[in-house]
């Protein structure tokens, strides 16, 4: 446990904030170290067990489920478990850290009015092939959004419940799960903004994401979701128009 933590911060400091740790496959000790530092600091903490059987220590918050739903699934049923009006998303497998949650909550309880937190990841170690197709989605992301996205699927993200729950039939059950929310929220124009984080190399297990594949999916959602809400009040002033 980072005991500098708990000397520079007070015990309630995360106090007022839902945290959702969707896992598959991961290290039981690193999740459950995860959930009493950020628990200790005053958060909820829900971790939800997508479709794995992972031994999870019988005080902790979990829920899990068969068959495997996806990441997306898992976020977005930890999200209806929350009781807390601000949400924060991380990974079970050691590459954010709760420092970073410390920072995300701290700049949203400086600025109330940003619905959308997302931790860029300044320092990603990633293939060449992986940080050009995830530049074009961005690039692609930010014209049909109208808005600079620079990086676009961080599954470190800071949210307003109410408005994650209500997009929530659009979003996407698997990887794109932060594609989908990040394009809702800014092309419905959202208050959001970026913040650093410090990602970690993962200390356990390795990474379920199929490049061409979710690649694919995720393109799908921001077309779909981009377009579907820039052109809303067109086609409902059409739907009028032709009922008239």
């Amino acid at each position: 446990m980072d005991e500098p933590i708990f000397r520079a911060q007070s015990f309630s400091s995360l106090k007022g904030l839902s945290v959702v740790i969707p896992c598959y496959k991961e290290d039981v000790a690193l999740v459950t170290q995860t959930y009493c530092e950020l628990a200790l600091l005053g958060a909820e903490v829900i971790i939800v067990d997508d479709g794995d059987t992972m031994d999870l220590p019988d005080d902790l918050n979990f829920y899990s489920y068969q068959p495997q739903m996806g990441y997306g699934y898992a976020i977005k049923e930890g999200i209806k478990r929350s009781t807390q009006s601000i949400v924060c998303t991380m990974d079970g497998d050691g590459q954010h850290k709760v420092q970073d949650v410390l920072k995300l909550y701290s700049l949203y309880k400086l600025d109330p009015t940003l619905k959308l937190i997302v931790g860029q990841r300044w320092n990603l170690k990633e293939t060449w092939h992986r940080w050009f197709g995830r530049k074009v989605l961005n690039f692609l992301a930010s014209c049909i959004s109208g808005h600079y996205l620079s990086d676009l699927n961080s599954g470190m993200r800071l949210f307003t419940r109410s408005e994650a729950l209500g997009y929530s039939p659009i979003l996407c059950d698997t990887f794109s799960f932060t594609t989908s929310l990040t394009m809702a929220m800014v092309t419905d124009g959202h208050k959001m903004t970026y913040f650093p984080i410090d990602v970690q190399p993962r200390a356990f297990g390795k990474s379920h994401v199929r490049v061409v594949k979710d690649g694919i999916v995720t393109l799908y959602y921001i077309i779909w979701v981009g377009l579907a809400l820039r052109t809303r009040k067109m086609r409902a002033w059409l739907r009028r128009s032709v009922g008239q």
